[in-house]
Protein backbone atom coordinates (compact mmCIF):
# COMPACT_ATOMS: atom_id res chain seq x y z
CA UNK A 1 0.00 0.00 0.00
CA UNK A 2 1.38 3.28 -1.41
CA UNK A 3 1.73 6.54 1.44
CA UNK A 4 -1.33 8.00 0.00
CA UNK A 5 -3.50 5.18 0.16
CA UNK A 6 -1.96 4.22 4.30
CA UNK A 7 -3.30 8.05 4.36
CA UNK A 8 -6.69 8.08 2.98
CA UNK A 9 -7.25 4.93 5.08
CA UNK A 10 -6.17 6.39 8.15
CA UNK A 11 -8.41 9.62 7.62
CA UNK A 12 -11.19 7.77 6.62
CA UNK A 13 -11.67 6.16 9.88
CA UNK A 14 -12.60 9.73 10.33
CA UNK A 15 -15.42 10.53 8.41
CA UNK A 16 -17.26 13.63 8.81
CA UNK A 17 -20.44 11.98 11.01
CA UNK A 18 -17.95 11.04 13.51
CA UNK A 19 -15.58 13.90 13.34
CA UNK A 20 -18.87 16.00 14.26
CA UNK A 21 -19.53 13.78 16.81
CA UNK A 22 -16.26 13.90 18.61
CA UNK A 23 -16.04 17.83 18.30
CA UNK A 24 -19.92 18.19 19.42
CA UNK A 25 -18.37 16.24 23.19
CA UNK A 26 -14.88 17.67 23.06
CA UNK A 27 -16.63 21.36 23.01
CA UNK A 28 -17.63 20.27 26.50
CA UNK A 29 -14.87 18.34 27.76
CA UNK A 30 -11.97 19.55 26.12
CA UNK A 31 -10.40 15.80 26.23
CA UNK A 32 -12.38 12.67 25.53
CA UNK A 33 -11.20 9.07 25.55
CA UNK A 34 -12.18 7.27 22.42
CA UNK A 35 -13.71 3.64 22.19
CA UNK A 36 -10.10 1.38 20.80
CA UNK A 37 -9.61 -2.16 19.71
CA UNK A 38 -5.64 -3.21 19.96
CA UNK A 39 -4.18 -3.62 16.20
CA UNK A 40 -3.44 -7.09 15.41
CA UNK A 41 -0.33 -8.31 17.65
CA UNK A 42 -1.02 -6.09 20.59
CA UNK A 43 -3.26 -6.97 23.43
CA UNK A 44 -4.29 -3.46 24.57
CA UNK A 45 -5.22 -0.23 23.55
CA UNK A 46 -5.99 3.57 24.51
CA UNK A 47 -7.13 6.03 22.22
CA UNK A 48 -7.74 9.94 23.04
CA UNK A 49 -9.45 12.92 21.33
CA UNK A 50 -8.07 16.80 21.71
CA UNK A 51 -9.72 20.11 20.16
CA UNK A 52 -7.30 22.88 20.10
CA UNK A 53 -8.56 26.00 18.96
CA UNK A 54 -4.89 26.29 16.42
CA UNK A 55 -4.93 25.78 12.67
CA UNK A 56 -3.42 22.46 12.08
CA UNK A 57 0.08 23.78 10.60
CA UNK A 58 0.09 25.93 13.66
CA UNK A 59 -0.43 22.44 15.96
CA UNK A 60 1.97 20.06 13.89
CA UNK A 61 4.57 22.34 13.76
CA UNK A 62 4.62 21.89 17.72
CA UNK A 63 5.08 18.20 17.52
CA UNK A 64 7.09 18.20 14.52
CA UNK A 65 10.34 17.88 16.04
CA UNK A 66 10.75 15.31 18.87
CA UNK A 67 13.06 17.70 21.02
CA UNK A 68 9.83 19.83 21.94
CA UNK A 69 7.74 17.07 23.09
CA UNK A 70 9.62 17.44 26.23
CA UNK A 71 6.96 20.40 26.59
CA UNK A 72 3.86 17.95 26.37
CA UNK A 73 5.68 14.75 28.59
CA UNK A 74 7.83 16.75 31.16
CA UNK A 75 8.36 13.37 33.18
CA UNK A 76 10.37 12.42 29.89
CA UNK A 77 13.68 13.48 28.27
CA UNK A 78 14.15 12.62 24.67
CA UNK A 79 16.86 12.71 22.49
CA UNK A 80 17.24 11.88 18.52
CA UNK A 81 19.87 10.63 16.07
CA UNK A 82 20.13 14.28 14.30
CA UNK A 83 18.18 16.96 14.10
CA UNK A 84 15.29 15.49 15.92
CA UNK A 85 12.62 16.70 13.00
CA UNK A 86 9.70 14.26 12.53
CA UNK A 87 10.40 12.10 9.23
CA UNK A 88 9.86 8.30 8.70
CA UNK A 89 13.07 6.41 9.78
CA UNK A 90 13.80 9.07 12.42
CA UNK A 91 15.18 7.09 15.41
CA UNK A 92 14.53 8.99 18.80
CA UNK A 93 15.63 8.08 22.18
CA UNK A 94 13.45 8.47 25.10
CA UNK A 95 13.22 7.56 29.19
CA UNK A 96 11.49 8.66 32.20
CA UNK A 97 13.82 10.93 34.19
CA UNK A 98 15.61 9.83 37.07
CA UNK A 99 15.93 6.31 35.15
CA UNK A 100 18.94 5.27 33.32
CA UNK A 101 17.58 3.04 30.41
CA UNK A 102 16.91 5.16 27.28
CA UNK A 103 14.55 3.35 24.90
CA UNK A 104 14.87 3.40 21.46
CA UNK A 105 11.43 4.50 18.82
CA UNK A 106 10.95 4.71 15.65
CA UNK A 107 8.94 7.31 13.23
CA UNK A 108 7.24 4.65 10.80
CA UNK A 109 5.36 6.87 8.73
CA UNK A 110 5.10 10.46 8.42
CA UNK A 111 2.96 12.74 6.67
CA UNK A 112 3.61 16.63 7.43
CA UNK A 113 0.31 18.48 8.87
CA UNK A 114 -1.81 14.94 9.19
CA UNK A 115 -0.53 12.51 11.07
CA UNK A 116 3.17 10.80 12.24
CA UNK A 117 3.36 7.19 13.75
CA UNK A 118 6.03 5.20 15.69
CA UNK A 119 6.67 2.51 17.39
CA UNK A 120 8.98 1.21 20.47
CA UNK A 121 12.02 -0.78 19.09
CA UNK A 122 13.06 -2.76 22.14
CA UNK A 123 11.28 -4.18 25.40
CA UNK A 124 11.21 -1.76 28.78
CA UNK A 125 10.56 -2.91 32.14
CA UNK A 126 6.73 -3.48 31.60
CA UNK A 127 6.58 -3.04 27.92
CA UNK A 128 6.99 -5.79 25.66
CA UNK A 129 5.55 -3.74 22.51
CA UNK A 130 4.17 -0.14 21.82
CA UNK A 131 2.70 1.28 18.95
CA UNK A 132 1.61 5.13 18.48
CA UNK A 133 -0.47 6.73 15.62
CA UNK A 134 -1.10 10.58 16.25
CA UNK A 135 -3.42 12.07 13.44
CA UNK A 136 -4.62 15.84 13.21
CA UNK A 137 -7.92 16.84 11.30
CA UNK A 138 -8.63 19.69 10.09
CA UNK A 139 -11.81 21.48 11.65
CA UNK A 140 -12.98 25.05 10.75
CA UNK A 141 -9.67 26.24 11.88
CA UNK A 142 -8.87 24.00 14.40
CA UNK A 143 -7.29 20.98 15.20
CA UNK A 144 -8.94 17.79 16.01
CA UNK A 145 -5.81 15.56 17.27
CA UNK A 146 -6.38 11.90 17.83
CA UNK A 147 -3.80 9.43 18.74
CA UNK A 148 -3.80 6.12 19.80
CA UNK A 149 -1.77 4.20 21.67
CA UNK A 150 -1.50 -0.02 21.28
CA UNK A 151 0.82 -2.23 23.79
CA UNK A 152 1.54 -5.52 25.20
CA UNK A 153 2.75 -5.88 28.39
CA UNK A 154 5.39 -8.13 29.36
CA UNK A 155 4.38 -10.88 31.83
CA UNK A 156 1.95 -12.67 29.81
CA UNK A 157 -1.31 -13.37 32.15
CA UNK A 158 0.08 -11.16 35.00
CA UNK A 159 0.87 -8.46 32.65
CA UNK A 160 -3.25 -8.30 31.40
CA UNK A 161 -3.81 -8.22 35.35
CA UNK A 162 -1.26 -5.58 35.76
CA UNK A 163 -2.64 -3.20 33.12
CA UNK A 164 -6.52 -3.95 34.53
CA UNK A 165 -5.33 -2.47 37.75
CA UNK A 166 -2.45 -0.13 37.17
CA UNK A 167 -0.66 -0.09 33.40
CA UNK A 168 -4.34 1.67 31.49
CA UNK A 169 -4.95 4.09 34.56
CA UNK A 170 -0.94 5.25 34.17
CA UNK A 171 -1.02 5.46 30.38
CA UNK A 172 -4.47 7.10 29.98
CA UNK A 173 -3.18 9.76 32.82
CA UNK A 174 0.05 10.26 31.24
CA UNK A 175 -1.68 11.19 27.62
CA UNK A 176 -4.36 13.37 28.73
CA UNK A 177 -1.83 15.40 31.01
CA UNK A 178 0.15 15.63 27.65
CA UNK A 179 -2.93 16.45 25.25
CA UNK A 180 -3.85 19.02 27.49
CA UNK A 181 -0.75 20.52 27.29
CA UNK A 182 -0.49 20.66 23.63
CA UNK A 183 -3.98 22.53 23.34
CA UNK A 184 -2.52 25.21 26.08
CA UNK A 185 1.02 25.50 24.41
CA UNK A 186 -0.81 25.43 21.16
CA UNK A 187 -3.40 27.98 21.80
CA UNK A 188 -1.51 30.26 23.91
CA UNK A 189 1.44 30.55 20.82
CA UNK A 190 -1.89 31.45 18.52
CA UNK A 191 -2.69 34.22 20.85
CA UNK A 192 0.67 35.56 21.29
CA UNK A 193 1.35 35.26 17.37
Amino acid sequence: MKGGEKMRMRLKKYNQQKIHLIIKRLKNTQVEFLECKPSRGFSHCVKIAVLIDAKVEEVFSLVSNINNHRLFWPEYEFKSEDDGKLKKGLVYYTREKGTEKWIKYRIVDFKENYFYSGGMQEEDTFLKKLRYEHCFIPVDNMTLGVEGVCYTLRYGFLGRILNLFIAERIIKKRLLRAHLKLKEVAEKRKASG
